[in-house]
Formats: C-alpha cells, sequence, structure tokens
C-alpha cells in the first residue's frame, strides 16, 4: 500500500514528520481525509482534530489544532497549525475550568479563546475517526 508524507508544523517547532497512510484534517469547511495521490488543495483549519494513520488503517497520533492551514499534494500533506497539543496531553478538567473563567470575560479575544476551549473538549468527547 502506498503511503504520503505528513508534516504537522506549529510556530515553535516541527510536531510530526513521518510516511502514513492517511490523514483526517479539520478544514475551514469540515474534516477531510488526505490520502496518498490526494489532489492539489489548500485549506484554511477549524480548531479541531487532525488524525493521523497508518498503512494499516490503525490510528498512530491524534492531535488538537488550534486553526492554521494545510497544503496537500499527491506527496505530501503540510499542516501549519496556530497551536497544537497531542490529544492525550489534554487535561479535561483544566480546559473546563478555562471555559468558566472565560465566559466571565466579554472581550472578542475571551470569546475566540472560548471557542477554541470549547472545540478541545469536543474534540476529547468525540470518538468519530477512532476507527477507520
Amino acid at each position: 500500500m502506498a503511503t504520503i508524507s505528513f508534516d504537522l508544523v506549529s510556530p515553535e517547532n516541527l510536531i510530526f514528520n513521518d510516511e502514513v497512510g492517511m490523514i483526517i484534517v479539520p478544514g475551514k469547511d469540515g474534516d477531510f481525509g488526505v490520502l496518498p495521490g490526494h489532489s492539489k488543495v489548500m485549506s484554511s483549519l477549524r480548531p479541531g482534530r487532525v488524525m493521523v494513520y497508518g498503512e494499516d488503517k490503525n490510528l498512530l497520533k491524534a492531535f488538537f489544532v488550534s486553526g492554521g492551514f494545510a497544503e496537500v499534494n499527491p506527496e505530501k500533506c503540510i499542516v501549519l497549525a496556530e497551536s497544537v497539543d497531542e490529544i492525550n496531553s489534554i487535561e479535561k478538567s483544566l480546559i473546563e475550568k478555562e471555559i468558566q473563567k472565560l465566559e466571565e470575560q466579554e472581550t472578542d479575544i475571551s470569546k475566540e479563546q472560548l471557542n477554541i476551549a470549547k472545540a478541545k473538549i469536543d474534540a476529547l468527547d468525540s470518538n468519530y475517526y477512532e476507527k477507520i
């Protein structure tokens, strides 16, 4: 089976770089899957999960991205994320406390942070794409 090269990059460093079987990306207009040979596409990202699968379609890694861009061509997928957290490292209780604090604030920045925090909770609670 074929593979596609995948890079996940945050502003600080390269988070993930490997040959994989498939990637699911949270595009601005909905999730989209990337397989080897995918047509060229560029998409902005919404807050959500990036799911990385091996050639055998088993889930290798899951990340939460707060936004950014994805560039895809037949050989490579690059996700440039505003921020990246590995799903397994997110503490749900801390995010819930953060949501409570942000709901008390009324600034535009806090509203954006609140949307991202709620998306993190949704990502933690979701079991979509766990098995392909």
